[in-house]
């Protein structure tokens, strides 16, 4: 008799064990990382921030210390995107979105002043844009592979400088238009970090500045 009530015994604690362990399993939830600015922006979607009110006006007044410039902005439309101040901005990634089309930092110091097309007009903007293409991964460098059917970097838009545009809008799910508009990109020396904004979510914007960086 003792010998059976032994065994029910080690079968309810058994039982009772495997009940808390199918419990605390399904009671953890996995964390979902959040994506930082600086992720490359085919990894990530640009949608409007969550929350508004105070919250949002907090970020918005929000200043980081040091010396800072306005970026000049050419896009016009409604804000639908922000970093936020502090933010690291690096290369191939959103500074912000405008009717939630991104406008995209690159690497550059000659800044964007027309749109970028087949046969349009040679110069050295061109070639700045293909070495952020090369940069990015969007297409091979001729003077690397040593193969004439990869792109050479130079002042000149061809059908293959054309193609990796295309790659490189599909990849932010963008219309392929083959067509760098002067409001798709900005320009910078160096990778930038936001000090202040000058807008907000919702902001009618045409001209002007959204945001300003910290400068060296």
């Amino acid at each position: 008799m003792k010998k059976t009530l032994t065994v029910i015994l080690i079968a309810l604690l058994s039982v009772a064990c495997v009940v808390t362990i199918v419990i605390g399993i399904s009671g953890t939830t996995k964390k979902t990382a959040t994506p930082e600015i600086a992720e490359p922006l085919s990894r990530r979607i640009i949608q409007p921030a969550e929350g508004s009110g105070t919250a949002a006006e907090a970020v918005y007044n929000l200043v980081i210390a040091g010396p800072s410039q306005p970026l000049s902005n050419v896009a016009v439309g409604t804000i639908t995107w922000l970093p936020k101040p502090g933010d690291f901005v690096e290369f191939g990634s959103a500074l912000y979105a405008v009717d939630d089309k991104p406008v995209i930092l690159m690497k550059g110091a000659l800044p964007m002043h027309r749109d970028i097309a087949y046969k349009g007009a040679d110069g050295p903007d061109v070639a700045q844009l293909e070495r952020n293409l090369v940069d990015l991964g969007y297409v091979l460098d001729e003077a690397v592979t040593g193969k004439s059917t990869d792109l050479t970097v130079d002042h000149h838009v061809t059908p293959l400088t054309v193609s990796s545009i295309r790659a490189w809008q599909e990849s932010l799910g963008l219309m392929s238009t083959g067509t760098v508009s002067h409001s798709d990109v900005v320009f910078r020396p160096a990778v930038v970090r936001v000090s202040e904004l000058h807008v907000s979510l919702g902001d009618p914007i045409e001209g002007g500045s959204v945001l300003s960086v910290l400068i060296d």
